[in-house]
């Protein structure tokens, strides 16, 4: 991935949640709120977790005495993510590379990550994180975008920008976010990281 793939900064955070999230994250956000739900998690730790689409939905639905700690890589995103978030004495943010989580083996009977796979530049290395800092019989729990000729809207945009652009056409939409769709690769990382029970689905 370029690294300035990876950059979300200044106004980006604010525009990001305004536009984006409303457009395209937030019946997805749902989605991974609920399963996380069901499974009853009392220590919860959301890697990438952006401007806390995902943490707004699953929040008001952990226990009383749950914990949920919200992690992302990039300060920015963090902060505008808190600051959105209703005060909630359960919620820790944390600045953490999901490459090398920052917290104790087995603290966690669930880890969560929407939309953040596609941006790790090691994907088995934060896969092997995420499963150290489980607790035995814990669930790790992660969505990706599926090929960008899937996503009308993302494809639409990216073809459109490609005839505006015919000699530098931008590819960022495909080669990032829809850039890591194949099941077999994804069962095949999880298992290189130590997880052998894997189940995929689709939305």
């Amino acid at each position: 991935m370029l690294e300035t793939d990876r950059m979300f900064a200044g106004s980006i955070p604010e525009n990001y949640d305004r536009y984006m999230v409303p457009l395209i994250f937030e019946p997805f956000a749902a989605d991974v709120a609920e399963r996380a739900a069901g499974l009853s998690p009392r220590a919860v730790l959301e890697t990438a977790a952006g401007t806390g689409v995902v943490t707004r939905a699953l929040a008001p639905r952990l226990a009383s005495d749950a914990r949920y700690t919200v992690t992302d890589l990039n300060q920015p995103m963090l902060d505008y993510a808190a600051a959105r978030q209703a005060p909630d004495g359960r919620l820790d943010w944390r600045q953490a590379d999901a490459l090398a989580l920052p917290f104790e083996p087995a603290a966690f009977d669930l880890v969560c990550c929407q939309f953040g796979a596609m941006f790790f530049p090691d994907r088995i290395a934060a896969y092997r994180e995420a499963r150290r800092v489980l607790k035995r019989g814990g669930h790790f729990l992660l969505s990706v975008w599926d090929r960008i000729e899937e996503n009308i809207f993302a494809h639409d945009v990216t073809s459109a920008l490609a005839r505006l652009f015919p000699h530098d056409p931008p590819r960022f939409l495909a080669r990032t976010p829809h850039g890591y769709h194949d099941a077999a690769q994804i069962r095949d990382d999880l298992a290189a990281a130590g997880f052998s029970r894997v189940t995929i689905g689709h939305l």
